[in-house]
């Protein structure tokens, strides 16, 4: 078994223990909501994956992937933005949070590419 396959091993165990113990504790359904959503991209990820790999065996276009995993970038940055918009209003983030200049930079850039589609529709 090479190396990815024991990592994928060891995750997938990894999960059904936590499976185990969040069905038997309880958690702040934040944290809960935290826990679901990187599960989720994983999920996707991995769908992806399986996906590229056989539309090539197949002989068929791996490139019609992509769309659909920027459906889902999009879908995940919406959730992400609104989870940050309800961290601003209950003062969770403030100036004084890492990376906050940051992000500001890359909403104005998106902003700007956004926009032009937006004007012609």
């Amino acid at each position: 078994m090479d190396a990815l396959s024991e990592r994928l091993n060891a995750a997938t165990h990894e999960l059904h223990e936590l499976e185990k113990l969040v069905l038997s504790s309880n958690f702040s359904p934040r944290v809960l909501s935290e826990f679901r959503t990187a599960v989720d991209n994983i999920r996707q990820s991995a769908w992806a994956v399986q996906q590229w790999t056989e539309l090539e065996q197949q002989k068929r276009d791996p490139y019609t992937v992509l769309g659909i995993l920027s459906q889902e970038r999009v879908r995940r940055a919406t959730q992400i933005t609104k989870d940050l918009t309800l961290d601003l209003e209950s003062l969770e983030v403030s100036v004084e949070t890492q990376g906050l200049t940051e992000l500001f930079r890359a909403v104005e850039r998106l902003h700007e590419r956004l926009s032009p589609i937006f004007k012609r529709h």
